[in-house]
């Protein structure tokens, strides 16, 4: 019955929130009567005081027993009440309850109110029966004093009926005020149950269309409740699955053009030679290609594969100290660039006493993929810098070409994994896309970081940072 999220936090805010409603007025209402009734006992007790002040005028001579009398019963109106000055002797009352105990005066409670009134001062009960009366009183008692002496008590009764039926019309007032809250409150809760839940709602049905591999929309987001929060996190995990799910796509194309362009080479220069079809004398010709192509294959598998050893935390690193200058210049070197491309020109600015600490490997495989880039775009008469400077315990790296540059647009997305700005994915242009994401991932591993200005027709700035660290650091 309340498997739904909706009922589930519909029962579960409604039996909080009437618990809670039900509890507060209940607390509203002791209170309140409390409140009455401490004020009944204390207006009691001040018409008392006015009798005890009356009753010693009287007894001084200050009025007459008709006016005492007078006065009494106008206090009495004003209070709601019947009193009493009784002047007893304490010893003498004590005396006579002792004596009548076998005969049933200790069953009432005047005799034994009178006793404690006169030793301990104040009585007050919110309802006694009074037989007089025939009805529940509120019964008040306090020493009546004279010259500092007790000489007796004044008592005190006001009908319980008409403080109640006063309680009874502000408790109906309270729990009508009770009601109409709980009936907002429900309302309310009601609202934000089903925005909640409709909420969750629209987060399943989107998450199980992602699982279906089909487009969502995003959903809609209002406010800064953890909800919409959650909403808008939802929203941005969903566009980088999209992304993800176009650079897969793209992945799977181009590797697939990467892989049948030089298969489709290699087997044809067979089969033409298996046919007889190439000449002796071309053999060794078709010999060196199939050679390439096979390389770039090789290198093509080597990348995906240093990819998964580094997502996997296979790829330890070798920590070495080597002298920057000697390492850059071997790498440079190797590259035959004035072979490759007559007429660029490379230069180099590095402190020969510079020295770091890293995988000299690592270091290598990742200039030679910045220098790679840098000169794949870059056509004669351009240049490219390699700047080397230290910064405090840092040494920033630079490969500074004058190539084609970088669209704005695109720079944002270079450093994910197959994202290749050249859409046709020639293979003149570069390989699957792989190079800046291996090098981003082996910067990192060196606590370092890595990034890239350009501008389109001015050229490209690639920037990476290494620490200079100590050998043995892992």
């Amino acid at each position: 019955m309340f498997k739904s999220l909706f009922a589930k936090l519909l029962i579960g805010y409604l039996t909080i929130f009437i618990i809670t409603l039900a509890a507060s007025t209940a607390a509203i209402t002791f209170i309140y009567q409390a409140f009455v009734f401490s004020e009944k006992e204390h207006s009691l007790g001040n018409g008392a005081q006015q009798v005890n002040d009356y009753y010693v005028a009287w007894l001084n001579g200050e009025i007459s027993r008709e006016g005492f009398e007078r006065s009494t019963d106008a206090i009495g109106r004003v209070m709601d009440s019947v009193i009493y000055a009784v002047e007893v002797d304490a010893e003498g009352l004590n005396k006579y309850y002792e004596d009548n105990t076998d005969k049933g005066v200790k069953d009432s409670y005047i005799i034994e109110d009178l006793i404690n009134i006169m030793k301990n001062g104040q009585v007050f009960r919110k309802e006694e029966y009074s037989v007089a009366q025939d009805t529940y009183m509120v019964y008040h008692g306090l020493p009546l004093v004279v010259d500092g002496v007790v000489k007796g008590a004044i008592l005190q009764y006001s009908p319980v009926e008409q403080i109640r039926s006063g309680l009874v019309q502000i408790y109906i007032q309270i729990w009508s005020v009770g009601a109409v809250m709980g009936i907002m409150g429900i309302l309310v809760i009601y609202l934000y149950s089903t925005r909640t839940s409709r909420s969750l709602r629209e987060l399943e049905r989107a998450a199980a269309q992602i699982a279906a591999g089909n487009p969502v929309e995003d959903i809609a987001s209002a406010g800064d409740d953890e909800l919409s929060q959650l909403i808008r996190v939802f929203n941005e995990m969903k566009g980088k699955l999209e992304h993800i799910e176009t650079m897969r796509r793209d992945f799977i194309a181009g590797i697939s053009h990467e892989l049948r362009t030089p298969l489709t080479s290699i087997s044809g220069f067979v089969q033409g030679m298996k046919d007889g079809l190439v000449p002796k004398d071309e053999i060794p010709a078709v010999l060196t290609i199939i050679q390439q192509e096979t390389r770039r294959l090789i290198s093509l598998t080597g990348e995906i594969l240093d990819l998964v050893k580094m997502e996997n935390g296979g790829e330890e690193l070798f920590l070495e100290k080597f002298r920057v200058f000697d390492a850059l210049t071997f790498i440079i070197g190797s590259l035959n660039i004035k072979e490759k491309k007559p007429g660029l020109q490379v230069e180099m600015l590095c402190p020969e006493d510079l020295s770091i600490v890293a995988d000299s490997d690592r270091f290598r495989q990742i200039m030679l993929n910045l220098l790679s880039n840098a000169i794949k775009y870059t056509d004669p008469p351009g240049k490219i810098l390699v700047e080397v400077e230290r910064q405090g315990k840092w040494v920033k790296f630079g490969v500074i070409d004058t190539g084609i540059g970088i669209d704005a647009e695109e720079l944002p997305f270079i450093f994910e994994r197959f994202y290749r700005t050249d859409k046709s994915r020639h293979s003149r242009t570069g390989g699957a896309g792989l190079g800046l994401n291996i090098a981003k991932a082996m910067v990192e591993q060196h606590r370092g970081q890595i990034w890239v200005e350009s501008q389109v027709g001015e050229g490209t700035k690639a920037w990476f940072t290494m620490p200079i660290g100590e050998e043995g650091e892992a």
